[in-house]
């Protein structure tokens, strides 16, 4: 399969979008990744009642909503140090779901 490409110019918003098959039993084991060329997984946000960012990110610039059985994450200003994989992940007791898409910044 291969992987979604989301284009967007420097500087313009954008919101990626994860769908499961499954709709959430709780939000609670919910996550969202960035892997830049080249380097690791780096955990961006795991959504709760309060959404907890890394704290190196600009919290500010991300938020992260839900529905049923999507999860989707919107940067409203993108820097050309957004541009990688995004991956969100949907992880339970017995089970794990990932998708992925990768930003392209022109």
């Amino acid at each position: 399969t291969l992987v979604p490409l989301v284009t967007v110019e420097l500087g313009q918003p954008v919101t990626l979008k994860c769908a499961f098959t499954e709709k959430f039993v709780s939000v609670a084991r919910l996550q969202w990744y960035k892997q830049s060329a080249g380097d690791t997984l780096k955990l961006i946000v795991m959504p709760r009642k309060t959404s907890m960012y890394e704290p190196e990110l600009a919290t500010s610039r991300f938020n992260v909503t839900y529905s049923g059985d999507s999860i989707s994450l919107s940067i409203f200003t993108t820097v050309q140090e957004d541009e990688g994989m995004y991956h969100c992940a949907h992880m339970d007791w017995l089970e794990s779901a990932w998708n992925g898409t990768y930003l392209s910044i022109k």
